[in-house]
């Protein structure tokens, strides 16, 4: 492994709920967590927000197009007519064949931005919940978006482990397809990143270890970095009952991230922690 490895590690879908922001509280205080994605729709979303400006973290907008309800109303083809996403299926299938109201997406959009600059944030990053910016109907709207509002990074959902890691037989067929879909559909969104001048990390580590992350998998997974800017995206959490974010695999998250085996590993590898605003800092000298 290169000496030269700089990684973000970025915790989303801070402000969904209590249990959730315990958990990634917990994980900037006394683990490797480095920056959060809130999402602005979220019910914990004013006490989220607070905690960042009062630790001065750096964070980004988790878009949210398919969990809760939207903050404009109804959003054609996505939302039913009180306004409550279709969850995360149904709107997949939407994202996929074009089949919604690209205005009011744009709304939307502009309004969960909106609520972070209210309160306060100024994002360094943006990225999508599920990974919807992927889909070539989606892309154009929130990379516009982040160059006339001065966002100057985004996710690049581009599975980073190795192919062998990523395969049915070691993931199991759904979250296999799952990947494969993001490995198709990644390129065309590099090259739409590049061509907006925005930034993006080389890839996303931990694509393969959801519902899957404990410290041992963790400490194989920063022995693996290469050299570059890479992102590491995690979900700690607690028990929120009834929640979809909410469960014991976040919570397992949450002490591998915490392991005092971590910090150990993050000096030996020689892997220097970021954020997105630093290394965009970085590229740009």
């Amino acid at each position: 492994m290169s000496a030269s490895v700089r990684l973000i590690v970025n915790a989303d879908d801070f402000g969904w709920a209590p249990g959730r922001d315990r958990g990634i509280r917990r994980s900037v205080l006394r683990g490797l967590v480095t920056s959060v994605s809130l999402m602005a729709n979220g019910a914990t979303f004013v006490s989220a927000a607070r905690f960042v400006r009062h630790r001065q973290l750096p964070c980004g907008v988790h878009f949210n197009l398919s969990e809760g309800r939207a903050l404009c109303g109804p959003v054609g083809g996505l939302t039913d007519a009180q306004g409550h996403f279709l969850g995360k299926q149904a709107a997949r299938r939407r994202f996929a064949q074009g089949a919604f109201d690209s205005r009011a997406v744009e709304r939307e959009l502009q309004a969960q931005l909106q609520r972070l600059l209210q309160a306060g944030l100024r994002p360094d990053h943006c990225d999508t919940h599920q990974h919807w910016h992927l889909f070539p109907a989606l892309m154009p709207l929130l990379l516009g978006l982040c160059r006339r509002q001065g966002i100057a990074a985004v996710r690049l959902a581009a599975p980073a482990e190795p192919l062998a890691q990523q395969r049915a037989s070691v993931l199991g067929t759904k979250l296999a397809a799952e990947l494969a879909l993001y490995r198709q559909l990644a390129p065309a969104l590099r090259q739409a990143i590049n061509q907006e001048g925005l930034f993006a990390p080389d890839g996303l580590w931990g694509m393969t270890l959801l519902d899957r992350l404990n410290e041992a998998r963790l400490v194989r997974l920063l022995h693996q970095l290469p050299g570059g800017c890479w992102e590491l995206m995690v979900h700690p959490g607690d028990i929120d009952p009834g929640q979809p974010f909410g469960g014991p695999s976040r919570r397992r998250e949450q002490r591998a991230l915490r392991a005092s085996r971590l910090r150990e590993t993050v000096v030996r590898c020689g892997i220097q922690l970021t954020s997105f605003g630093a290394s965009c800092a970085h590229s740009a000298l």
